[in-house]
């Protein structure tokens, strides 16, 4: 497909309305582009959201803008962060690489990415991050062909799933019987010592 002429800058509160259109192009079901699906994808949710990601001062919120159109085709999140846990390497940690489906394979996430570097190098960081979920061939893919090695695999699992495989499913229910009887003992040590609690 043909390149299009896109301009690549940070977003501002004049993009939001756009940005909330390009993310509902997109299927965010499975958390193609930042490791988790979204919970709610409603106009009024990804509007704040993407409000409260431009007010931080430590992220950067890059667009690429199709001004011919009047229309944002692309988007990355980008902020510093480190890996490591002892020997700390900053990094430059990109998240949310998007293009609209009609404007792919035209070298719009190439831009974004490039405008990343520069980022990087502004801030004298050397390596960039790059988070797309275990489940995203197309997104791992094309993270692999323009440079990106794998790190590490993160693994997310709910509290409630992990207290069962840890044997630790009764352990509420063992607090909750312990703080009765905790209490029982005390309401014990009220009455023998002849103090009387009344009701109201």
């Amino acid at each position: 497909m043909s390149r299009v002429n896109v301009r690549v800058r940070p977003a501002t509160e004049d993009d939001v309305t756009s940005l909330v259109a390009l993310v509902q192009t997109i299927d965010t079901s499975t958390g193609p582009v930042s490791g988790k699906p979204l919970q709610d994808s409603t106009a009024e949710h990804l509007a704040g959201r993407f409000r409260e990601i431009l007010r931080q001062a430590d992220r950067t919120l890059l667009i690429a803008a199709d001004d011919d159109a009047g229309i944002v085709v692309g988007m990355l999140a980008a902020r510093p962060d480190e890996v490591g846990a002892i020997d700390l390497t900053p990094v430059l940690h990109v998240t949310h690489l998007m293009v609209a489906p009609g404007h792919r394979r035209r070298g719009i996430g190439r831009s974004l990415l490039a405008a990343a570097v520069h980022l990087a190098d502004d801030a004298g960081v050397e390596h960039v991050l790059a988070t797309a979920a275990a489940g995203s061939r197309e997104g791992n893919r094309y993270l692999a062909r323009i440079g990106f090695a794998p790190l590490v695999v993160h693994r997310i699992a709910p509290t409630s799933t992990l207290r069962r495989s840890l044997g630790m499913t009764d352990v509420a229910g063992r607090m909750a019987m312990l703080r009765r009887a905790r209490l029982a003992r005390a309401q014990r040590a009220g009455f023998s010592s002849g103090r009387v609690v009344r009701g109201a």
